[in-house]
């Protein structure tokens, strides 16, 4: 299972900060179409759906836990014996969010 630290937290949203920002969209597009071989066409498309679904305040969500959980336990059986509502830690992301980190991420 993966447990975020603090660090990789603060970089994950940086980087949608980055990917959000309306002037970075150009940078964002040429990323996609290199990284994943994609056409224009399919890299703004992908790019909308980046805008459209993502958080900007990613905080652990029980239903997306579940949904996870649901996926996994068809490759394994144990994933679902797991309680998930014991494994979701919110604190990180709690105290990101109250330091102002993400708002200055956002803002930058």
């Amino acid at each position: 299972m993966f447990f975020a630290n603090e660090k990789s937290l603060k970089a994950e949203i940086e980087a949608l900060a980055f990917a959000l920002t309306p002037k970075n969209k150009p940078t964002v597009i040429k990323t996609i179409m290199k990284r994943l071989k994609a056409n224009a066409n399919d890299a703004e498309e992908g790019y909308q759906d980046l805008l459209k679904g993502v958080d900007r305040k990613p905080f652990p969500s029980l239903d997306g836990l579940r949904n996870v959980q649901r996926m996994l336990k068809t490759r394994n059986s144990k994933i679902g014996e797991v309680k998930v509502e014991e494994v979701l830690d919110g604190r990180i992301m709690r105290k990101l969010d109250e330091s102002g980190f993400i708002d200055r991420a956002y803002a930058a």
